[in-house]
């Protein structure tokens, strides 16, 4: 992540392009510069203090000497032909999240205060170990852990499943009919699948959770032969032979 600090005292007047690059210094952690010129709009690469090429999230706050002023605001734009891609109040306060291009361009205003610091925090997509590829192994991380291949459960008589990933097969095997019990259903994800299959003369009967149904209202479902269940994120849905 790059932190940076730009100083100005006056303030950002909104339309002043800040073409030469500031002196930078590092200061508790940031890289600081004081900008001794009229400014208010900046580059998006920041004069190589971002890395070049790459989009990066940005997070803005604006500190001021006096209450922040309510005209005060931070407007990301397109370069020519230029279009406002996003406009907001970066306050003390601020949580927002803003993507900006190599291309774009930052153009700040605040009325005149006696100092004003903006404060810069960047994460870049690309790049190894940066915002991207952290995203990308946290994904397949998630993918990973939810990819537990296929596991077979085989019941004699009545039970009640847990939760579970992946898909997992019941085979019913028993000369008596049975209840299956499936869990509560917001605990099983949206992309887990159950099969029951019938294998002995016993029949096997799916009950729902108190407070779950299956689709079309039911709260049961007898297995003839076999049938597949999964989540729909409101209701168990199932097809059943």
């Amino acid at each position: 992540m790059n932190k940076i600090k730009l100083i100005t005292r006056g303030g950002f007047d909104g339309q002043t392009p800040v073409t030469e690059k500031p002196v930078f210094k590092l200061v508790e952690g940031w890289n600081e510069a004081e900008l001794t010129a009229p400014a208010g709009v900046l580059p998006a690469g920041l004069w190589g203090q971002v890395p070049a090429g790459d989009p990066y999230m940005l997070h803005a706050c604006i500190l001021t000497t006096q209450p922040l002023d309510p005209q005060t605001f931070l407007e990301v734009r397109t370069g020519a032909p230029t279009q406002i891609r996003a406009q907001y109040t970066p306050s003390a306060d601020n949580t927002r999240l803003t993507l900006v291009r190599p291309s774009d361009e930052l153009r700040v205003f605040t009325p005149p205060q006696a100092l004003v610091k903006l404060e810069l925090l960047i994460e870049s997509i690309g790049g190894v170990n940066e915002l991207g590829s952290r995203l990308r192994e946290w994904s397949e991380a998630v993918f990973r852990a939810r990819d537990t291949g296929v596991r077979v459960a085989r019941f004699t008589a009545s039970a009640a499943l847990p939760g579970w990933l992946g898909t997992l097969h019941v085979i019913y095997d028993s000369v008596n009919v049975g209840t299956i019990t499936l869990p509560t259903r917001s605990i099983v994800p949206l992309d887990a699948v159950l099969t029951v299959t019938r294998k002995g003369p016993g029949m096997p009967t799916l009950h729902a959770a108190p407070g779950d149904l299956f689709a079309g209202g039911a709260i049961a479902q007898a297995i003839q032969r076999s049938g597949i269940i999964m989540n729909n994120g409101e209701q168990w849905t199932w097809v059943a032979d």
